[in-house]
């Protein structure tokens, strides 16, 4: 019976990576009153305003949560997936790592569903799932596999870049290799904002849908953690 690996590269990429996000927080929050921001804190206001808009359609009790959620997840996944790409850094993206993604995806879709009860109640919530009751379990085995898909997608986005960084070194030789690396460093950085905006914005339709709405909504109550 083997013991449980912790990966020392992985772990220290993941905790700089929230380390950075919160310092970038601070840096927007500390900028928010400027008339006319302008670097990272311009960035950090444009995607808050971004996410608010985008979690329109949520209960506004629940509002915040969501689009702070939204936030969080594109900054930490964005930062993530750009760790390698920094000059001198020895450290990996720990999004190329399929138990990072995995677990960052279970806690978005925890977020979501602790959001949810709370704003239904205990039996508001089961409804939501059980009406009609035949349609139970395809709901459920959905909710199973939302966490997969979102946590393999950006595995397997972040590791095949990776890959082709690596490839390009060892098939290339060094000073023909400079401008496709160089290259594909650029394309790296898009595909790592993509993605990270990708994870983001599906954690906000998967709120909106088991979220109340409506009517219902302005009965909800969310208490914030």
């Amino acid at each position: 019976m083997t013991g449980v690996t912790i990966q020392a590269d992985i772990a220290v990429a993941t905790l700089a990576a929230a380390a950075i996000v919160l310092a970038l927080g601070i840096l927007g929050r500390r900028h928010r009153s400027a008339a006319a921001p302008t670097g990272i804190p311009l960035l950090w206001e444009m995607s808050v305003e971004a996410a608010d808009r985008a979690a329109r359609d949520v209960p506004a009790k629940a509002r915040d949560r969501v689009s702070g959620t939204a936030v969080t997840l594109f900054w930490f996944v964005a930062v993530a997936n750009w760790l390698h790409l920094i000059p001198g850094s020895p450290l990996p993206a720990p999004t190329s790592d399929i138990n990072m993604t995995l677990a960052l995806a279970v806690t978005a879709m925890g977020v979501v569903h602790i959001t949810a009860l709370q704003a239904r109640g205990l039996r508001g919530y089961l409804r939501h799932y059980l009406s009609p009751w035949w349609l139970a379990p395809a709901k459920i085995l959905e909710e199973l596999v939302k966490p997969l898909t979102l946590a393999l997608r950006l595995f397997g986005m972040v590791f095949a870049s990776a890959l082709m960084v690596v490839l390009i070194g060892e098939i290339l030789p060094a000073p023909v290799a400079l401008v496709p690396h160089v290259l594909w460093t650029v394309f790296d950085v898009f595909i790592g904002a993509i993605q990270a905006f990708i994870f983001a914005l599906l954690t906000v339709l998967y709120f909106q849908a088991v979220l109340p709405s409506g009517a219902t909504a302005t009965a909800a109550k969310v208490t914030h953690a």
